[in-house]
Formats: structure tokens, C-alpha cells, sequence
């Protein structure tokens, strides 16, 4: 699934600690990544950006990966969107602030029109707790260590199951299904947290089978603004799964739950493929 990946570089001294975090991607499966430096048009490259980005294409091939350079012109979402699909890569690797998915700033809004565009997952890794090589392989090394998967049980969870069942095949040692609810009368009227752990507990067992040796399932009463930031926050976790609501990536919704994470993550994130395109992309 993820034997190809492209890796999105801005050459920035934090975008050491990326591509240390995709050279020990091999756990995930990879292979081969598409090294990805979009050129901006006002600006030429300069000899310390030309040698940053041969170290960065050493460091990958000295982890063991096989690395295609690509440098388009223009803005740099929809280069590395395209190059991903021309390229079969099965996840897009980059950076992020931390600012949340839709603020400005490079790092901030070229991921959040990636994550808008991609068809393929994206795994964000948080500049600001992973600066340079060392936090890079600390963070990635055993990624799969034990994975959060947040999600809302009586949405459809199709895709965020497909690719948890999918990595799973990599050797995730411990999942935990998780599904934030309000305590409000009406749920307790429709016995909503009844009903979300019987759903989670098929989700897991669909884990299970697909090879998780250790799953366990929460419900948990309140915010999901507030309660997932503090769980992913909270030390206990390598990696988080989540697939962003549609209108999430649509509406530009600052407040969403994806965005929440983020600002509040220091371990990657991966996010699924969208569900739909906004209009017109």
C-alpha cells in the first residue's frame, strides 16, 4: 500500500526532521519516495538550497530508500498532488506548524490544500516537536507502536477502517478505537453510548483479524474538541489515524476536529483521503 511515497520538502532546517522521520519509513512498507522541492517563481534556489537538497536525497537513500527528485514550478499543493497520482505514490509525507489545518504560513496552508486535494493519505508531521534528524528517527522509528483511531461510529467508517486494517499488516502492536460523546439528555435517551460501543467492538474485532495483536476500545463523555486534543497530547500514543469530515476540508472549519489535533499533536498524524473534492479542484 504505501511501497511509494512522495516527500514534500520546503529545505528548511525543520525539514530535516521530515525526512529523517520518511527515511524510517520502511516500517510502513516503503520503498521507493518521489522528493518533492516546489521552486518558487520569485525566488531562484540558492547554492546552501541546492545542497540541502542533496543531503536530503542522501539521507533517504542511506535509510535504505530508493529516491526520485522532482522540482516543479508553481504552487506547491497542486505539484505535489499531481506528481503523487503520476508517480503511484500511496501516501504524501510533509510538515506542518502546528497552526491547525487552514492557517497561513507555508507549512500551514500548503498542507491543509493537501490534505484538501489528495487522493491518497497524508501523514503530517509536526515541525515544531520533530526540528531536526534525531527527533525525526525517534518519532517514525516505531510509529506503529500504539495508534489512536478516533472516530464517529454512526458515520460511515469505511475508509479510515480500510487503511487501519491495511496497516495493520505492517505490525501495529496496539490500537485504541476511540468515539467521543456529549453527555446531553438525547443521547442518553437513544442510548447512543450503548450503541457506539457495540460498533466500536466489531470495528476492533475487524482489527483483530486483519492482525492487531492488542485493540481496545473507549467511549468516552464529552467535547471531542476538547477530550482528543488531551488524549493525543498525553504521551500514551505514536500515531494517530483520522479521516476529516468532507465538509471539515470543504468549509475551511478552523474549529474542526482535525485541525484541534493537529495544534495539539506532537506525534504524527495520518489523515485518510478526502471523501470528495472541494468544487472545482
Amino acid at each position: 500500500m504505501f511501497a511509494h511515497a512522495l516527500v514534500a520538502t520546503d529545505l528548511g532546517p525543520s525539514s530535516e526532521g521530515i525526512i529523517a522521520c520518511a527515511g524510517q519509513l520502511g516500517v510502513l512498507g516503503v520503498r521507493d519516495a518521489v522528493l518533492v522541492y516546489a521552486i518558487d517563481l520569485d525566488r531562484e534556489p540558492s547554492p546552501a538550497d541546492e545542497a540541502a537538497f542533496r543531503r536530503q536525497v542522501e539521507s533517504l537513500e542511506d535509510a535504505g530508500i530508493r529516491v526520485h527528485v522532482e522540482t516543479p514550478l508553481g504552487y506547491p499543493p497542486h505539484a505535489i498532488v499531481t506528481l503523487a497520482e503520476e508517480h503511484g505514490a500511496g501516501v504524501i509525507v510533509m510538515g506542518t506548524r502546528g497552526q491547525g489545518l487552514f492557517q497561513t504560513g507555508f507549512s500551514g496552508s500548503i498542507s491543509s490544500d493537501v490534505v484538501r486535494l489528495s487522493p491518497v493519505p497524508v501523514l503530517l508531521t509536526p515541525q515544531s516537536h520533530i526540528p531536526d534528524a534525531e527527533a525525526g528517527v525517534a518519532a517514525c522509528a516505531r510509529i506503529l507502536s500504539s495508534v489512536l483511531v478516533p472516530l464517529d461510529v454512526f458515520e460511515s467508517t469505511d475508509r479510515l477502517c480500510s487503511l487501519t486494517c491495511e496497516l495493520a499488516t505492517r505490525g501495529i502492536e496496539h490500537m485504541e478505537l476511540m468515539y467521543v460523546t456529549p453527555f446531553t439528555f438525547e443521547a442518553a435517551r437513544e442510548g447512543r453510548e450503548e450503541q457506539a460501543a457495540e460498533r466500536l467492538a466489531a470495528l476492533a474485532l475487524r482489527a483483530r483479524e486483519s492482525g492487531v495483536r492488542d485493540v481496545t476500545t473507549s467511549v468516552v463523555r464529552g467535547s471531542a474538541l476538547e477530550v482528543l486534543p488531551e488524549r493525543v497530547a498525553s504521551g500514551d500514543y505514536t500515531l494517530v489515524i483520522l479521516a476529516p469530515r468532507a465538509h471539515d476540508i470543504a468549509d475551511q472549519e478552523i474549529g474542526s476536529v482535525a485541525s484541534a489535533i493537529l495544534r495539539a499533536s506532537s506525534i504524527p498524524m495520518l489523515l485518510t483521503a478526502s471523501e470528495q473534492p472541494l468544487a472545482g479542484a
